[in-house]
């Protein structure tokens, strides 16, 4: 049987480092846009309030993904967190907060349609980007709710159990 707990201990820290880049990103972005809707007063009309919505859920789950994110790496690279930094806590945490980035990135896809040009919302350039950065990181995510799946299998084949620290694969 092939060791990947060297791959893991290495692919970790990069992956969360990633995550939490993206996450901040989509949480700046999210946070800047609600903060212009609140100003403005634009997000009051009737118009925006589903789009005003939308981006206070963005706002939700990029700071939830940095702050846990941060949390986790900084667990595993301590080496300390017993169930929270298992397989099967990995794998909890990442399906829960892929089910809020697959929400979000839909919802905005739904109500930003395909175009900024014909779009009738301010800010359509940075709900854009906020767009985007929403699928990357729910691609993101799903690679990573894959790896700690195929780990979960094989740990479950092999005999282990789920509540044995990620590394130990």
């Amino acid at each position: 049987m092939v060791d990947l707990g060297s791959h893991i201990r290495r692919g970790h820290p990069a992956a969360f480092g990633l995550l939490a880049f993206i996450s901040l990103i989509v949480g700046i972005i999210s946070a800047v846009i609600t903060a212009d809707y609140e100003n403005n007063d634009t997000g009051a009309n009737g118009n925006y309030t589903g789009l005003v919505t939308r981006v206070h859920f963005a706002v939700f789950y990029g700071w939830w993904t940095f702050v846990f994110s941060i949390i986790y790496l900084a667990l595993f690279l301590t080496g300390v967190g017993g169930v929270v930094t298992s397989i099967a806590g990995h794998g909890i945490w990442l399906l829960l907060t892929w089910i809020f980035w697959l929400a979000g990135a839909g919802a905005l896809a739904d109500t930003l349609g395909t175009s900024c040009g014909t779009s009738r919302y301010y800010y359509c350039n940075s709900l854009q980007a906020l767009h985007a950065f929403s699928w990357i990181g729910w691609i993101l995510l799903t690679l990573m709710l894959v790896v700690v799946a195929a780990i979960g299998g094989g740990a479950f084949r092999g005999g282990r159990g789920l509540k044995d620290g990620l590394s130990e694969a």
